[in-house]
């Protein structure tokens, strides 16, 4: 691979690279690899032609690797005409595999009366990827998500059974949450081994006050649609966007690992014509979410530029201290949103997204924390 790219155009700019993604003329690129090709402006596209000229394929190729986003930057490089074949064989291996996986959520799915099962839905990634007829190809983890309702627990594990999934100890990163949901792996399945997680909870965190949400994504579940002649069930996609929203702001902190590529998921959805914005914003209220769905939008729409109507994040910029919390979160100068993750960070960003003052919140939590445990 030479990494020769379309000639757009052919002037010289001060490239650098960071570690969560390229970084040109003092912008981060990475939001741009992982947005729909046709929803990039001519002079974005121009921008990333220009850096791709200069830094080549090769870099490319590792970069988009390291961070774990090949499927989407392949995508994008094939309509920009740089390096086709090469890109349209890394994007083909996803193709390929991802099919594997939906006929395989086929399979299961189409048994789920078999075991009397009510209340599983495909959630997360894999989902949104059906729910917005994405390309199949843009999808790049190694696991999906269901959702369900504990009580189903029993029945569950039968059903996967007979697909020779089964159940198995949690990862070490997540061990924390015991209880909270369930591995099953199946050695043989998609590429010498595949993992399907069954989540309980509408978030796996520890010390997250969850029973509204948990009250709300209980009745949607039930009310969860199948596309077409699918058998796989999915959220509307207005519960699909609010829980994708809660489960990056308040599971992964906002902008921790994977960081953008969770945007995605909100990024797609949003540009669907079906989602109910005045719902997101009433739900918000409804389930005492602070500023979590709200910064979220906010996020997604200056990072992607997303069309995410204002009234739906207004409200995480309305006073001083939700301004601080998102430049915290985002550097608008260079499109960066910020990585670090210690004990001291998750707890700021957990005591700012409730929308409070931030000592008050911290000793109701405290308390709550004490009580619990007498």
């Amino acid at each position: 691979m030479n990494g020769n790219a379309s000639p757009i155009l052919n002037r010289k700019r001060e490239i650098q690279t960071e570690g969560a993604g390229v970084v040109y003329e003092g912008k981060n690129l990475t939001s741009l690899l992982l947005r729909q090709s046709e929803t990039l402006s001519d002079e974005e596209r121009i921008f990333l032609v220009e850096c791709y000229t200069h830094y080549g394929g090769d870099f490319f190729e590792k970069n988009t690797s390291d961070n774990k986003i090949i499927p989407f930057a392949a995508h994008v490089l094939i309509d920009l005409e740089c390096d086709v074949d090469f890109w349209r064989e890394k994007h083909n291996f996803y193709v390929k595999r991802n099919q594997a996986i939906k006929d395989l959520l086929e399979s299961i799915f189409a048994t789920m009366s078999d075991f009397q099962c009510e209340s599983v839905t495909l959630t997360e990634n894999f989902a949104v990827l059906l729910a917005t007829n994405t390309c199949i190809g843009c999808f790049s983890s190694g696991d999906v998500d269901l959702s369900a309702d504990i009580s189903e627990r029993g029945k569950i594990v039968d059903w996967f059974r007979s697909f020779n999934f089964l159940s198995n100890d949690p990862p070490q990163s997540i061990r924390e949450y015991s209880g909270q949901s369930m591995q099953f792996f199946n050695p043989d399945s998609i590429d010498g081994g595949f993992w399907i997680n069954v989540i309980w909870k509408p978030v796996t965190r520890a010390f997250l006050v969850q029973d509204k949400y948990d009250v709300r994504l209980s009745k949607d579940r039930l009310l969860a649609r199948t596309l077409g002649k699918s058998s796989i069930r999915i959220l509307d996609d207005t519960s699909l966007l609010y829980f994708c929203a809660l489960h990056i702001s308040a599971g992964h902190y906002f902008t921790l690992t994977p960081g953008l590529r969770l945007f995605v998921d909100i990024d797609r959805l949003a540009r669907s014509p079906r989602i109910d914005w005045d719902n997101i914003v009433k739900w918000e209220l409804e389930d005492n979410a602070g500023i979590r769905i709200s910064m979220m939008m906010y996020l997604v729409a200056k990072v992607f530029n997303t069309p995410i109507p204002e009234k739906v994040y207004s409200k995480a910029l309305q006073s001083r201290r939700n301004r601080r919390f998102a430049r915290y979160l985002l550097n608008r100068n260079t499109n960066e949103v910020q990585s670090n993750s210690s004990r001291l960070r998750r707890l700021y960003v957990e005591l700012a997204s409730d929308d409070k003052n931030l000592m008050t919140n911290f000793l109701i939590r405290f308390l709550r924390l004490v009580m619990s445990r007498i």
